[in-house]
């Protein structure tokens, strides 16, 4: 019996070659005309046809065809790649999987095209299009400081199976770098006042803020704005009144669009943390504050920070702890009462006598609630102790009060 040569098929493009090659070897063309169609010379056009004389039609294919190539990945290695992005990375975009595979693995990961092919042939990667959209960036803020974009996440950032929590963070303007982030119960006015707090600690004031018109930046009841109005106090919210006296600027945004770049952030967030946060198993929002300020911002800074237009930095010094938590709270004025009482959210207080001040009866005193610990009330710089005042007994009323025996017929006064 014969030994059969493998059959080798030939792409379109080789069979076109074919075709004009044998019409030289009949004498219907010539080697010229031939180079000519084929964008070759005749002298390769000669080697050609030898080859097709020996080896047949076969000889046109590329001589690595169904061969591989000596640069490909060993199986075992393209193998535990596959298993690795089942098992634990699942989810993880192919940058971010390449840099857990150096990092945590120990494995020297192949560029990301390769890592693409791989899974796809895994059959556990589908191509990801977003719909274009044509927008206009604006451009970066010159200095580090000059500009901070305030934003909240609210996702299920410690798995499927937990409530959701609010991420609130910032990002500054001119590098990217994340100047604060935390993990809240909820978006709200205490969430910010703790951020705002991070970052004067962290880098210091600076220059401006920008952010959306949530009730937590502006007053947006119409009705409060009246009442305010009407007896002649400004419409701000604490957060407000905080920023007024650190002396920020704050620049409202209208639109998602217009804080790009921080929305641009939770997305990223939400592709990188939530898988690491998976892959440490961490449940807890304490757990996850700590892995989020010790290990992912500072990597995430490192990796996505850009410099900053002009070096220096305008961030100004922040004041003192003390100076700090008078301004970061809830703070308003109340007046006291003939037995120094005051109302705080439904309950009374007792202002208790002091040697530095007289009686304050009839005067407005500041009340505030700071981030952590006890209710305080200050007469301008001085610190009145206050203890929660016993509640007034029910008065008794002669209308309410029922006969104790029955009245009968008529009562002449």
């Amino acid at each position: 019996m014969e030994d059969r040569k493998p059959e080798v098929r030939l792409s379109w493009k080789e069979g076109q070659r074919l075709t004009i090659l044998e019409a030289v070897r009949s004498g219907v063309r010539t080697q010229v005309s031939a180079a000519k169609a084929l964008g070759l010379t005749d002298r390769w056009i000669r080697t050609l046809i030898h080859r097709l004389e020996d080896r047949g039609p076969g000889a046109l294919a590329h001589g690595n065809r169904g061969r591989s190539s000596a640069h490909r990945i060993p199986e075992a290695t393209r193998q535990k790649i596959v298993g690795l992005y089942r098992e634990k990375y699942e989810g993880f975009n192919l940058t971010h999987f390449g840099e857990m595979l150096q990092e945590r693995e120990r494995l020297e990961p192949p560029c990301r095209e390769i890592l693409r092919r791989i899974l796809q042939e895994a059959g556990m990667w589908e191509r990801r299009r977003d719909a274009p959209r044509h927008r206009l960036r604006r451009p970066r803020r010159e200095h580090e400081g000059e500009l901070l974009q305030l934003d909240a996440s609210i996702h299920r950032w410690l798995g499927e199976d937990q409530p959701a929590i609010a991420l609130v963070g910032a990002v500054d303007d001119a590098t990217g770098d994340v100047a604060d982030a935390q993990f809240f119960p909820a978006e709200t006015t205490e969430a910010y006042l703790s951020l705002m707090g991070g970052i004067l600690r962290k880098r210091g004031i600076p220059q401006a803020i920008y952010t959306d018109r949530d009730s937590v930046f502006v007053v947006n009841n119409a009705q409060e704005v009246e009442f305010l109005r009407a007896q002649g106090r400004e419409p701000q919210t604490q957060f407000g009144r905080a920023l007024k006296e650190l002396g920020i600027e704050w620049i409202p945004a209208y639109s998602p669009q217009a804080k790009g770049r921080i929305e641009r952030l939770w997305g990223t967030f939400q592709d990188r943390l939530l898988n690491e946060l998976r892959l440490g198993k961490i449940r807890t929002r304490p757990e996850a504050n700590q892995y989020l300020q010790k290990n992912f911002l500072k990597r995430y800074n490192r990796r996505f920070g850009v410099p900053a237009a002009h070096s220096e930095a305008v961030y100004r010094p922040a004041p003192s702890q003390r100076t700090l938590e008078g301004i970061l709270c809830w703070k308003e004025s109340r007046t006291l009462a003939r037995d120094h009482t005051f109302s705080w959210e439904g309950k009374p207080w007792q202002v208790l006598p002091s040697d530095r001040v007289p009686a304050l009866t009839g005067r407005k005193i500041e009340v505030r609630r700071p981030l952590r610990g006890p209710l305080q009330a200050w007469y301008g710089c001085i610190h009145l102790k206050i203890r929660l005042a016993p509640q007034k007994r029910p008065g008794f009323s002669f209308a309410a009060a029922e006969p104790a025996y029955p009245v009968r017929g008529r009562v002449r006064l």
